[in-house]
């Protein structure tokens, strides 16, 4: 887990999240009982590195603090694993364009970008998650943004 969100999750003033309060407490309880029930199996890294071969961590912060993305890459083949990054294939059309929980905006647009790019230039599989089911597809740049072509 990256440690800076690890400390944002351990916080327990979560300063900067933005949600209302009650809806802080809840999200509070349950990040610090979930960080106390796997702290003997977590390893922090403070950079983007390849934490098995083949998966690699990447810097994606934005949504929250420490947000990351995962590639996977297995002889010719790639995937590459959005997580929050892209909420919705909006985000591919129109990828300046935040929720209203980002933590960080600026960070959200400036991570997206970069994990676009990579994903089209790298033609690789992208797992988006929150995208209808599957949630498996290729993007494709199209103009100034770009698109969804799910599997």
């Amino acid at each position: 887990m990256w440690k800076r969100e690890r400390d944002f999750w351990a916080d327990p003033d979560m300063s900067g999240l933005k949600v209302d309060d009650h809806g802080k407490e809840i999200l509070v309880k349950v990040a610090q009982n979930a960080l106390h029930q796997i702290r003997g199996q977590l390893e922090l890294i403070e950079r983007e590195a390849e934490i098995k071969p083949g998966i690699r961590i990447v810097s994606a912060p934005g949504h929250t603090p420490g947000h990351i993305a995962v590639g996977v890459v297995s002889d010719e083949a790639q995937l590459l694993y959005m997580a929050d990054t892209v909420l919705h294939p909006i985000h591919l059309e129109q990828p300046k364009w935040c929720s209203s929980v980002a933590f960080d905006p600026e960070q959200v647009t400036s991570s997206r970008l970069n994990l676009l790019r990579k994903a089209a230039t790298e033609k690789a599989l992208v797992m988006a998650t929150h995208f209808p089911f599957p949630g498996l597809g290729h993007i494709v740049q199209k103009g100034e943004g770009w698109q969804w072509q799910p599997i």
